[in-house]
Order: structure tokens, then sequence, then C-alpha cells
């Protein structure tokens, strides 16, 4: 007779979004007949409010959920795949990637149609601040970009105040909060998040960080094989697909999490593309393509070329001066941001080298 199996211990950030996360990976283990405790951890991201940008961006929230893996401490640790690092770490391996969510962004506080001069809009990834800049350039409107730090709570309250005019924030941390309805949405993205007007932002207009929407199972390599075989029933084969690809993209750029990088992998037939791929007029920037004759995977992207750092300077007494965890200290940017956008087409049995043959191809421009 063999004995009751033993508990998961799952390893995850303290936060609503990464809690939620980690409660998704324990519904799906427990359903497999395998009992479950979190465990949370408390990362460096979590304790210093700079700009991620300043203090390394690649790997502050996920060092410590990775320390407590190899210490024994957790069985797996529960990641946003956007926020893990590229490079493999010793010791570890990523057992299962989930099946991804939206993988777009959500403009909230506005719609597409709203954006004018001097809109202030809040955000604290460079990927998203060097394609708003483009984008309201775009529609002849020269709008500022802040960077701003904390949960959806904290970002939307800054709107709430009256601090930023919008925030960009991902749809499928908004899912995962049921801050947006699941299911399909109206064709023109326009929704309401939190009472206040919002659109989810098509791939045409931002693409995402590598691996966003996608959640990613850690565990060290010496792992009770029974457990890793379980976390392993996880994977979602098509998502791994896409995610090598992406990450791999990232890798080959030699960038970090902060980058201004925007990448989407798709595996798809020639008219079917998942909501937010279908492809439009890219508005006039440089496409560059490279195409495989046995092509059933489309990697495209978007890089962001700066000479300065990533966000507009504050101005005396704006927000971000005023010593608030949502506002880090700032540094100015240069607007005059050169957008290359790219796409390339492999097989998906190659999908790592399909992102190091587009990224060569960016790096080339």
């Amino acid at each position: 007779m063999t004995g009751a199996p033993r508990t998961i211990r799952i390893g995850a950030r303290r936060s609503p979004l990464a809690r939620a996360q980690a409660e998704l990976v324990a519904a799906r283990l427990e359903a497999l007949g395998h009992p479950t405790r979190y465990v949370p951890i408390v990362t460096h991201g979590d304790t210093d409010r700079r700009e991620l940008t300043q203090i390394g961006g690649t790997g502050v929230f996920t060092s410590a959920v990775r320390d407590a893996l190899l210490a024994g401490e957790v069985d797996v640790g529960v990641h946003s795949l956007k926020d893990l690092p590229t490079a493999p770490a010793d010791g570890l391996r990523l057992a299962a990637v989930l099946e991804r969510e939206d993988t777009r962004d959500v403009l909230v506080g506005l719609r597409l149609d709203d954006l004018r001069d001097g809109t202030t809009l809040g955000t604290g990834a460079p990927r998203r601040a060097v394609q708003l800049h483009d984008l309201a350039g775009r529609r002849d409107a020269a709008v500022r970009v802040l960077p701003v730090r904390g949960n959806v709570d904290t970002r939307i309250g800054l709107i709430l105040q009256g601090r930023v005019d919008a925030v960009v924030l991902a749809a499928a941390g908004l899912r995962r909060l049921g801050r947006l309805p699941s299911g399909e949405l109206p064709a023109d993205g326009v929704v309401e998040v939190a009472g206040l007007p919002a659109q989810l932002l098509g791939h045409d207009v931002m693409l995402p960080a590598p691996g966003q929407g996608a959640i990613g199972c850690e565990i060290a390599e010496r792992l009770d094989p029974a457990l890793a075989q379980a976390i392993g029933r996880l994977d979602h084969p098509l998502t791994r697909i896409e995610t090598t690809a992406e990450r791999a993209f990232l890798r080959e750029l030699e960038a970090g999490c902060t980058a201004p990088v925007g990448v989407r992998a798709t595996v798809t037939g020639p008219t079917t593309y998942p909501r937010g791929d279908e492809p439009t007029d890219g508005g006039g920037d440089l496409v560059k393509s490279v195409r495989d004759t046995t092509a059933d995977l489309t990697l495209r992207a978007v890089v962001g070329k700066t000479i300065g750092d990533t966000f507009d300077e504050p101005t005396e007494g704006s927000p971000s001066t005023q010593r608030d965890p949502a506002w880090p200290s700032t540094t100015p940017e240069l607007i005059n941001t050169e957008v290359i956008r790219i796409e390339g087409h492999g097989s998906s049995s190659a999908a790592a080298d399909v992102g190091r043959r587009l990224a060569r191809l960016a790096l080339s421009q």
C-alpha cells in the first residue's frame, strides 16, 4: 500500500498577482491528486523601490525564489515568465510553462482616441514607454511617459488621484485578478477596468514582453522525480514553443527584462491568428522579414534603439518627485527613439533558432 502523496511546496512572491498565479498552479496540481502549500517569498524587487532600470531589472523578482529552490525550502517556484532571466541557472530547470493567458497590454484611464499633447502615461517598462511614444507620434501627439511601480491597485490609484492620465497594465494580470472578464472581449477592445475607461492594445499597437501572459514553473534538478513528473504534467506544448522563441530572441540580443524589446511568437496557419495578433498596417515603420518555406511559427518583434535613458524627466513638483513608493527617482528620456519592427518565420520544431535568427537581423539594423 502506498502512502499519501507528499505536499508540494509552491514558492512565489507575496503580491496579489503572484499569489493568484500560485493558486492557479496549486489548483492544477491538486486536480492531479497532489496536495500543495503556498510559501510566500520576499524578493529584492519587492523591497527596493527604485526604478527597475536602476536595480538591474533582470532577476529582481525571481532570485529569492530561485535561492529557496536551491536551498530545498520549496519544491516549485512560480514565476511570471516575463520576469524570469533567459540565462539558465545552475541546478534549476524550467519544468513547465502553463497555457498562456491574453498577451495584450491594456491602456487604463483613457482610450486610444483620447491621447492628446501633454497626456501623461505611467508604466514601469521601457518596452511600453518606447512603443507609447511611437504610437503617439504616429497620431501627432506628444505624450509624457513616467515610470511607476507597485501592484495593480497602486497603479490604478495614481489615476484616481489625478497623478497620471492613464497607466498600461498586462491583460493577463488583470484577468487573473478578476479585473477583466474571462472569454472574448469587444472587437475594438474598449472595456472598463475598476470603473475607468480602458482599451486592450492589439499587437499592431503594442507588442508584449517575451513570455508575457505565461506562468513558468521552475524546479531544482535534484527534486524528487515523482514530484518533478507531476509538475511537468502542467506544461503546455504550444505555449512552450512560443515562449522558447521569444526568450531566445531576447537572449540573443543580450537584453535584460527592462530593455525596450517587444516580441510575440505564434504557431499558426496562414489565416489563423490568436486574439490580438491580427496583422494590420504597421503605420509606416521599418518592417524586415525573414521567411522559411516550411514555416509554421511566426515571430514579430519591435526593438527601440535609444540614446540615453528611458523615461521623461519629471518637472518640479510632479508626482515622481514626491517620494511616493509608486514613483521612484526618475531619469530623463530621449524621445527621439528609432523603432524597428521585424518579422520572421520558421519551423516550430526549431523555435529557439527562429528567435536567434530574428535577433541577429535586428542587431544588423
